[in-house]
């Protein structure tokens, strides 16, 4: 391959940064996923973060080499390869669990931007609910075009004023912080510590899509490499300082839904608390479009495929499909984004240390080592 062609430096930032985009949405923005995951285990919580990071990073690139091999940069191709030649009986398990996971990521990012709409207005829960489920549906089927184009702007925005709030927070609470990192930690605590990092990482296998599709810019495996490489430095570092800014701030801040938004609050900087609380918003609104819309253009496909005659009504098709994804993430929100998180990415971060973890570890490795081979 002529060294000329390969990924630049750059070029594999910009598609790690496509990994870190994926990762940084509303859950992770508002710090509620660390609370349920990691603060619990004291000075080993921000060890098992990284690990968690590091076996997504190391599962990514298995995949995206695998994806490079077959030409499959879609997640229903992708199952098929991966499960080879298992896939009549695995692969429709695997496109039901990756569209669940992502209904569950809607109902996530409704139930957030919910619980910051009620944190700031002082409205109701439910009514706040159904303000974000109609303007989900209206972006999806209206603007996801524009989400998608500011979704990068979204991202540096949360990034900046992140990682402001974890200097602020973490140098205003460092006495705490210090109380907490010496806590003792039992040693069956410590095995919990590290089953809850393996679903962690399970959970995050299911938000490969954006870097699958990315992976068609790479050249060779050593891209795939570079990129999960980058990736796994951007996303365990701010990982680490997540779980470093919360701990800062236990156990003052142990019972928030969003408990980041409550740290910036006790910073004291108002402009801090303002960049936050619009960043998180639009992070939640945008997983929540990018995902309904997906699956909209999923199932439209799929109906239009099997039903010739629903050829020209494809509108009131997706206005349905649409319907229903956000009555049922909905009717999920309602039991809150704590819960949705602890209780719902936990389980399917288990189902995707046996669906995703270990196959593309084991079994997706051993085939990629052999198809190396006969290349070579």
């Amino acid at each position: 391959m002529d060294k000329k062609n390969k990924l630049s430096f750059v070029g594999a930032f910009s598609l790690a940064s496509v990994w870190f985009g994926a990762h940084v949405g509303g859950g992770f923005a508002s710090g509620s996923q660390t609370m349920s995951f990691f603060i619990r285990y004291g000075r080993y919580a921000s060890l098992f973060a990284v690990i968690s990071m590091a076996l997504v990073g190391l599962t990514y690139r298995e995949n995206m080499i695998m994806a490079r091999h077959y030409g499959a940069y879609d997640y229903h191709s992708f199952g098929k390869a991966l499960f080879e030649p298992y896939n009549k009986v695995l692969s429709p398990v695997y496109d039901i669990c990756y569209i669940m996971a992502g209904l569950l990521a809607v109902s996530a990012s409704i139930a957030g931007a919910a619980a910051l709409l009620t944190d700031i207005f002082k409205i109701s829960y439910f009514f706040s609910v159904a303000i974000i489920g109609i303007l989900t549906l209206l972006m999806s089927m209206f603007g996801s075009q524009i989400v998608s184009r500011a979704s990068s702007v979204l991202t540096i925005l949360i990034v900046v004023s992140f990682f402001i709030i974890c200097i602020e927070g973490i140098s205003l609470g460092s006495e705490m912080l210090k109380i907490n990192l010496a806590q003792p930690v039992e040693t069956t605590t410590l095995w919990k510590g590290a089953i809850k990092a393996l679903s962690y990482a399970g959970f995050q296998c299911f938000a490969f899509l954006g870097l699958l599709g990315a992976t068609s810019l790479t050249v060779d495996d050593k891209d795939c490499t570079t990129v999960t490489g980058i990736g796994f430095v951007l996303n365990a570092v701010m990982i680490a300082l997540t779980v470093f800014l919360i701990q800062a701030f236990m156990p003052v801040v142990a019972k928030e839904t969003l408990p980041i938004l409550a740290a910036s609050k006790l910073t004291g900087k108002t402009y801090l608390i303002i960049a936050y609380s619009i960043a998180l918003f639009c992070a939640f609104l945008s997983t929540a479009v990018a995902v309904v819309y997906g699956n909209i253009t999923l199932f439209t496909r799929m109906a239009v495929e099997k039903g010739s005659n629903l050829a020209n009504r494809k509108k009131i098709l997706s206005s349905i499909i649409g319907v229903i994804i956000i009555v049922i993430s909905m009717l999920v929100s309602s039991f809150g984004l704590t819960k949705i998180i602890a209780v719902g990415y936990s389980y399917f971060g288990y189902i995707g240390i046996f669906l995703v973890i270990i196959p593309s570890l084991t079994y997706g490795h051993y085939r990629n080592k052999k198809f190396k081979e006969k290349s070579n």
